[in-house]
């Protein structure tokens, strides 16, 4: 079941998330301080670019303890919730989509779901690390001074504004559906 025990980041996409959780400066400074700040992430930035990722099961694998993951249990499921009620792609219809999102979880019918939603984590992962970190062809970090990195924040802060902050309509779409 989702979010009831330590979570696993596996293959190419627990890499990644080392990557994105490590120093990038003698100073420290890192994209991510936690494991956790990308599992809370990426799943907007997967959805919201419309991209989702295959498991990964080969290689390497980062955890995110059921501790630390119980503490942020509001912000999980928000995000859960919001994905199940506006991913019209998957579900065109609305009280279909209401009841994504607030079914029994773990049963039958949500497994389909929670295995979208983790594509969509997995998805916005390879988002964040393909805007943040620059690689070669063979998925090696080519190493940049500590303002490069920062310039490849920027420039994703800035198209993540151009593309999606002035584009209400998926928050418009939440709003009505809470008036029906």
């Amino acid at each position: 079941m989702l979010f009831n025990d330590d979570y696993s980041f596996k293959g190419k996409h627990a890499e990644k998330v080392l990557l994105l959780t490590a120093p990038f400066d003698e100073k420290g400074n890192k994209f991510f301080i936690r494991n956790l700040d990308v599992y809370l992430l990426a799943p907007i930035i997967g959805f919201l670019y419309g991209k989702k990722s295959d498991l990964d099961n080969s290689g390497k694998t980062t955890n995110i303890l059921f501790g630390a993951m119980s503490k942020e249990d509001t912000a999980l499921w928000f995000n859960y919730r919001l994905i199940m009620l506006l991913d019209k792609d998957n579900e065109a219809n609305a009280d279909l989509r209401i009841e994504k999102a607030f079914r029994e979880y773990g049963s039958e019918k949500a497994k389909k779901d929670e295995e979208l939603y983790e594509a969509y984590v997995r998805g916005g992962i390879d988002i964040l690390f393909d805007k943040l970190i620059p690689t070669d062809e063979n998925m090696t970090p080519i190493p940049q001074s500590p303002e490069e990195y920062i310039k490849n924040l920027y420039i994703f802060i800035e198209e993540f504004e151009e593309k999606h902050g002035q584009n209400a309509d998926k928050v418009l779409d939440l709003l009505q559906l809470a008036k029906s």
